[in-house]
């Protein structure tokens, strides 16, 4: 403290002198030599004098110093901008060889169809009038898996692909808990029932001949059938009459549900590439040329654009932000709304969705959807018209076991029990990059009977919505390439909760011993929205957490 004061004192004296001789400037050389060993100790901590040299350099702490701010400075530039952003907004843009785009071109997903047929168990007794009520056994599943694909795409100029969809399905035996395509059931004759339909409506003269033939061939309304040839069709004589001399409506030469479901010979879509909106990116454009389902009046019904067909759905989805969904086999789009953002599935993010409340009520709760009545003639809730899908044939489609519609529909038969946790559709969905994780959407295709009364062997049928069968398409896990990839592209979009800027810092350590320069890591937390992590299942044993096991197809799939 002295020297300090004698520095201080020697340079307020140096200054005030006024004497120019030699003593004065011998005094003012020896004061600044003074002073600058007094301040060598704050110098070197920064300077170090080369030996035998006058020049400096600066030493490694101070380069580290500046190298830690500059580390603040760009970990505070990259949370502000988000390089990652534009990144994953330009790898969206479908192009040949983009990532999301081959994702999206050929999903390298399991994708499975489970099937499961209602057996008519008192076939005999319900046709010869033993029995009042037809009672209904549930078979399966069936399970097939779905190689889906978009095939010869075309890049369009207006921001736009067009593509043919491909669905071949390949039977999985050892999936199906024992069930053969070979199996025997008693099953609702789909040609009879379809034919008599149509029939029913005409007079005297065009329906006598046809009663002829009935009851000439001896066909029945339930026959039985193997599964295969229930859901794939098999050659019948009133098929072939209908395919020779009505080819206009029938141009096939066998009926099968699950084959006319994936009848996709004559179709092509369009979709948007995500030019001009990123996120748009796998969406529809249109359906067959037009954005409209031609067989639904008004835009809440007929609307197919920005649609999604369940291979990628919007991107950068917000909270509340409902979605569509479509497929050819649903014959309309269905709306999905969001039933909670804080799931995990393999390590990913994922917003869950489910389809929207009174989606098949035709109006009767929510009005906008009396569009879906055909022709004005409403069905009972829980059932959607989609004959002019399926060749004029009277099917409709309602979830499995009439779970969520009319309780009447279950008065006329027996043997279904409705489950909403069995029988409703979910979709787990990555938020930002529009990518599903898991879905399971699950429907059931019937049959609604008007009036064939006067139908030869029908008479029985009337008025009455006979079930079929329910599917369920899903996919219950992705393949590790896909896990790795959306962590390479959603991760950094998509910060935990534990998300820091890693900063590091040089500080000077001291001992008993010396005094050295060390590098420590400061974390600074960045508030962010915490994400809970589930421990539930559903009831096929699936987890949404980050402690999700794999899931055993074998158990899942024959659950």
């Amino acid at each position: 403290m002295k020297q300090i004061m004698n520095v201080f004192g020697s340079r307020y004296n140096s200054v005030r002198t006024n004497v120019c001789d030699n003593g004065t400037f011998e005094s003012l050389a020896v004061n600044r030599k003074n002073l600058t060993r007094q301040f060598s100790i704050v110098d070197s901590f920064f300077h170090q004098r080369k030996k035998g040299e006058r020049t400096r350099y600066p030493k490694s702490n101070f380069i580290l110093m500046a190298t830690g701010l500059v580390s603040i400075c760009l970990g505070v530039m990259s949370h502000i901008c988000n390089p990652y952003m534009f990144i994953f907004k330009w790898k969206l843009v479908f192009e040949n060889g983009g990532e999301i785009f081959e994702l999206w071109r050929t999903p390298p997903v399991d994708l499975y169809i489970r099937i499961f047929l209602f057996n008519v168990t008192n076939a005999e007794q319900y046709l010869n009038g033993a029995e009042e009520k037809m009672v209904f056994e549930e078979v399966g599943p069936f399970v097939y898996r779905e190689l889906l694909s978009h095939e010869n795409i075309t890049f369009n100029d207006n921001g736009t692909l067009s593509t043919k969809p491909s669905h071949p399905l390949v039977f999985q035996e050892h999936l199906s808990g024992g069930h053969k395509e070979e199996d025997l059931f008693y099953l609702p004759n789909i040609a009879l029932l379809s034919i008599a339909q149509v029939a029913s409506r005409h007079n005297y003269l065009i329906r006598l001949p046809l009663n002829l033939l009935i009851r000439q061939t001896k066909t029945l309304p339930l026959e039985k059938q193997t599964a295969r040839q229930f859901m794939f069709g098999y050659e019948t004589t009133l098929t072939t009459l209908g395919n020779t001399f009505l080819p206009n409506w029938i141009s096939f030469n066998k009926v099968g549900l699950i084959d006319r479901m994936y009848d996709f010979d004559d179709d092509f879509e369009t979709f948007y590439t995500g030019v001009g909106d990123e996120s748009l990116s796998g969406l529809y454009e249109s359906y067959l040329g037009s954005s409209k389902l031609i067989q639904w009046e008004g835009e809440h019904c007929s609307n197919i654009r920005n649609a999604s067909d369940g291979t990628k759905f919007k991107s950068f989805i917000k909270d509340d932000e409902q979605l569509l969904f479509f497929r050819k086999s649903m014959c309309r789009p269905q709306r999905m709304v969001q039933s909670g953002n804080d799931y995990e599935v393999d390590g990913i993010q994922a917003t869950k969705f489910v389809f929207e409340e009174n989606a098949l009520d035709n109006g009767q709760t929510d009005a906008r959807n009396r569009c879906f009545c055909r022709k004005g003639e409403c069905l009972a809730r829980g059932l959607i018209d989609v004959t002019d899908c399926y060749y004029g044939f009277p099917i409709a489609l309602s979830y499995p076991h009439f779970y969520d519609g009319d309780p009447a529909l279950l008065t006329k038969i027996r043997g279904l029990h409705p489950n909403e946790s069995l029988h409703s559709s979910y979709f787990m969905i990555n938020s930002i990059s529009g990518l599903p994780l898991q879905l399971s959407v699950k429907f059931q295709i019937n049959m609604a009977m008007g009036d064939i009364s006067n139908m030869a062997e029908c008479e029985r049928f009337a008025n009455i919505v006979i079930p079929t069968l329910w599917f369920e398409i899903m996919f219950a896990t992705l393949i590790v390439l896909e896990v790795m990839l959306l962590n390479v592209l959603c991760k950094p979009l998509a910060m935990p909760d534990s998300a820091k800027i890693r900063i590091h810092v040089p500080v000077k350590h001291h001992t008993h011993l010396h005094t050295k320069t060390v590098v420590k890591t400061v974390h600074v937390g960045i508030p962010v929205k915490p994400v809970k992590h589930h421990e539930d299942e559903d009831d096929h044993g699936w987890e949404y957490s980050k402690k999700k096991k794999s899931p055993n197809y074998l158990k899942l799939l024959n659950n």
